[in-house]
């Protein structure tokens, strides 16, 4: 089942978050960063909570026997130049659900928001090392834009992937 996150989810949002982080970017990032992220953890909640009360960003979960086991966050796009645009900004998924399809689903949800909404284009950006890639051009996702930044100290590279809504997978 997917549903709207409330503010009693945040901490298992961050959870999820800090987990897959750890995960995906064990190989990009400094363990300072993710201990860092974790002396961070309670700000982190107040921070979405605070999101989705003023709704600032929109979460949805997925949920398997009463337990959360990946979330998705979207909203409008970032960027002027993705004016027309709404944005996946993040997609977590537990590593030991990965592989199950949870994240066709969430994305679907998202798709379905959108084109209801009457948007046409989606943008999901992805850290460059992340092997969430390969999933985003599977879909249908298509590299427009490399963008380079940042985080923690260190220079990275994200993909912008774009979706044109109504395509075999959207």
């Amino acid at each position: 089942m997917i549903r709207e996150a409330n503010t009693s989810d945040a901490a298992r949002i961050v959870r999820i978050h800090l987990n897959s982080w750890r995960s995906t970017y064990s190989n990009v990032f400094p363990k300072e960063v993710f201990d860092k992220q974790e002396s961070e953890y309670n700000t982190r909640v107040e921070n979405i909570k605070n999101a989705i009360r003023k709704g600032s960003s929109n979460y949805a979960l997925l949920e398997e026997d009463n337990m959360v086991k990946a979330f998705i966050c979207y909203g409008d796009a970032r960027g002027d130049k993705y004016n027309d645009y709404k944005e996946i900004y993040s997609i977590y998924i537990e590593d030991n659900n990965q592989k199950n399809g949870y994240g066709t689903k969430l994305i679907k949800y998202c798709f379905n928001i959108f084109k209801k909404d009457g948007y046409k284009r989606v943008i999901i950006r992805c850290l460059k090392e992340n092997t969430a890639n390969e999933f985003y051009q599977k879909i249908g996702g298509k590299v427009v834009e490399l963008e380079h930044s940042n985080i923690h100290g260190i220079d990275i590279t994200e993909c912008v992937y774009e979706f044109i809504l109504g395509n075999k997978y959207s």
